[in-house]
């Protein structure tokens, strides 16, 4: 698969192992790690491998990843007064805590995440958002300059935030995403276009300058706060700002800008769509426009090394002084761009059993080890799934309530046993089969135990979802809506 071939290419070319320390290189040429924000942009490409496949090696080498950039950029990190640095940093980390369970990354993730906030958020220009590079570090700059309040700050610090509500339901992170998001929607976003600006000054002149990484972290944050709202808001906003990248900031359809001051260009837009059209199940419409895109990555791909830098539409060149950060945005547009457009199994669905209607539900209980249900359909978050696929084509099913997974613990194979949900690992016993039968329901089978999801008849709100052995009846049967 091409996303394999330009993951494994990037890591022959960069990954370096040094003792117990792992890192991306900052350089073709070059020998040292490559530090603090960049090496940052460098690991959540690397997670995004990790999103698409749910391997086990590469969840080692992300949780390896992380532990060295850590002990090399330890906090407290008053020395930089970029608040976006911070939002790049914490958003590997936090990215790295639902993929690894690693909390220290957690921990560091919300340092970081309420030290740019508390510093950076300010009400006495624009009636608030986070300055780019805080004032008082501007004014030491050689010469010194006026403080802004960007769209990269604010997008990527928000993204963290809901994350972190995400990964621990404390509310007041949700809340303070919401309000990021408010100010940056009423000051930087058109509304009747989907651009999104670079930037605000003290005077409110605004910066109407575009780029894809701000066009994509945007659009990856409005959908993110729509899975974890279901305000539909949010989501008219983030396909409108990736109509406007598409339309707007690509040559001819594709992504391309090979300026040499840049350092990733399409990363996060790749994120931002590839997590969009999956989720939402609208490869009808974006898979060939995805698709012309990862067909010229991998025509212009470097021969004697295998990866793309910024430039999708023109050959990369042979200049070993090209920086790691210059070939990320190409690996990361593979991970979101199947060969082929998907079936309709993935993305968010309501589970309903085929003989008496119930949906599946997590009663909204957020904590490892609550019982998953049945209830009459309601319309909730708490009944409304998240299907992504593994490289053995197994899935995974979290709910857009609790942000967990559908578990059977231990993965016995015991008939009757209760399901339940559990923090996102994508073990075996969190892993599986859903194939589709003859009259166009689903079989959801699980991995480790081989049984099959079971709405045992039952009709009560609250019932028990069970798993049996397989034997085709209507309450094995699911509908996928």
């Amino acid at each position: 698969m091409d996303a394999d071939t330009m993951y494994d290419a990037f890591n022959r070319v960069f990954l370096t192992r040094s003792g117990d320390d792992v890192f991306y290189k900052a350089a073709i040429n070059k020998t040292e790690k490559d530090g603090t924000w960049s090496a940052s942009l460098d690991i959540l490409g690397a997670q995004d491998a990790y999103e698409r496949t749910g391997d086990p090696q590469k969840k080692i080498l992300l949780d390896q990843l992380l532990t060295t950039w850590l002990k090399f950029t330890p906090p407290p990190w008053s020395w930089d007064g970029w608040n976006d640095d911070i939002g790049w940093f914490t958003l590997a980390l936090i990215r790295g805590y639902q993929m690894t369970g690693n909390a220290r990354f957690l921990e560091a993730a919300k340092y970081g995440f309420d030290y740019a906030f508390g510093r950076g958020w300010d009400k006495q220009y624009n009636g608030g958002g986070i300055w780019e590079e805080n004032p008082e570090y501007c004014e030491r700059e050689n010469p010194p300059k006026e403080a802004t309040k960007e769209a990269l700050a604010n997008d990527s610090l928000g993204k963290v935030a809901c994350m972190i509500y995400q990964s621990t339901h404390d509310q007041g992170y949700l809340q303070e995403s919401q309000q990021i998001y408010t100010w940056v929607r009423t000051n930087l976003y058109n509304t009747e276009t989907g651009q999104i600006n670079t930037g605000i000054d003290k005077s409110g002149k605004i910066n109407t300058g575009t780029a894809a990484y701000n066009q994509g972290t945007f659009l990856d944050y409005a959908h993110m706060l729509y899975l974890t709202t279901g305000n539909v808001d949010y989501y008219n906003d983030a396909q409108k700002a990736l109509d406007f990248g598409r339309n707007n900031l690509t040559v001819r359809g594709i992504f391309s800008r090979a300026d040499g001051y840049l350092n990733t260009w399409a990363d996060e837009f790749a994120r931002g769509a590839g997590h969009f059209v999956r989720d939402n199940r609208m490869w009808s419409t974006y898979h060939s426009w995805m698709k012309q895109n990862a067909t010229a990555i991998m025509q212009n791909r470097r021969s004697d090394l295998g990866i793309t830098w910024n430039g999708w539409d023109q050959p990369t060149p042979g200049d070993n002084s090209l920086t790691a950060n210059k070939f990320v945005s190409a690996m990361a547009w593979m991970q979101f761009t199947p060969p082929e457009q998907p079936n309709d199994v993935g993305g968010i669905h309501v589970i309903a059993n085929q003989k008496t209607g119930m949906t599946i539900d997590s009663a909204g209980k957020y904590g490892n080890g609550n019982a998953v249900v049945q209830w009459g359909r309601n319309g909730g978050l708490n009944q409304r799934w998240l299907l992504t696929q593994n490289s053995d084509t197994s899935w995974n099913i979290v709910n857009l309530s609790t942000w967990q997974a559908l578990d059977c613990p231990g993965g016995k194979a015991e008939v009757n046993r209760a399901m339940v949900q559990w923090a996102p690992n994508r073990d075996e016993n969190q892993r599986w089969w859903v194939d589709q039968q003859e009259d166009g329901t689903y079989k959801i089978w699980n991995k480790a135990s081989s049984c099959a999801l079971d709405g045992e008849s039952g009709t009560a709100n609250g019932v028990a979802l069970i798993q049996s052995g397989w034997n085709g009846s209507s309450q094995q049967r699911w509908r996928l809506e």
